[in-house]
């Protein structure tokens, strides 16, 4: 069996006799501007969603690639004499601020205990702990991917220290060539003299009439006096 529909079109307007339903031209238009920009909505929030994705990825692995020293840099550049509690080797407790980061030492004014009150260089592999406030914890784990801070800008305008450049060696030849008196500590003992020979892997120190060559992975901490 054949069904017939009859269409007949009055003006801008298409008329069914099986329901009378009306549409409008114009209407049609409209749901197709509706559909492209339902389109183009979908399609920016799957491109969102994308970049979110990417640089949370991208923040786990610049995280992942974290040292002690970058945070310990990190936590310098964002706040000022924030007080740090650090064991080093041989189970020393310090709490310290931080003065100033190098490429493998930190300078460090020492709070406690009170006979190492003071001024001190600490290589950074002689840290064992580092305790941080749980208020400074994001500081400490530096700029996200995607951000910029304050010291990214000084960064980039090349204010950036000089002394997060060399390494423990040069700070020490320094020392050496002032012929300040410090306390060398390592893990057994405590060495008071001055400072006469830095080499690459080493130092000589001299206490009294004995010079004494020490090995640069054994200090712990120098301290100036």
């Amino acid at each position: 069996m054949k069904i017939r529909l009859k269409v007949y079109f009055s003006g801008n307007m298409w008329i069914t006799p099986a329901d009378s339903q009306v549409r409008h031209l114009p209407s049609l238009t409209m749901d197709f501007e509706t559909l492209f920009q339902d389109l183009e909505n979908q399609l920016e929030y799957e491109l969102d969603a994308e970049m979110i994705n990417r640089l949370e990825d991208e923040e786990r692995e610049r995280r992942a690639k974290l040292s002690i020293r970058d945070r310990l840099l990190a936590l310098k550049r964002s706040e000022s004499n924030l007080e740090l509690r650090g064991t080093i080797r041989g189970q020393r407790s310090l709490v310290f601020i931080i003065k100033n980061v190098g490429k493998d030492w930190v300078a460090i004014e020492v709070l406690e205990p009170q006979e190492i009150q003071g001024s001190v260089i600490c290589p950074i592999h002689a840290f064992v702990t580092l305790e941080i406030p749980q208020m400074s914890v994001k500081e400490s784990l530096g700029t996200a991917i995607g951000e910029v801070s304050d010291h990214d800008l000084q960064a980039f305008s090349g204010k950036s220290s000089l002394a997060e450049k060399v390494n423990l060696a040069f700070v020490l030849r320094d020392i050496s060539r002032r012929r300040k008196n410090v306390r060398l500590h390592t893990q057994t003992d405590m060495v008071h003299g001055t400072i006469d020979h830095v080499g690459s892997d080493h130092l000589d120190v001299t206490s009294g009439d004995v010079r004494r060559v020490i090995p640069l992975r054994e200090v712990l901490f120098v301290q100036m006096v």
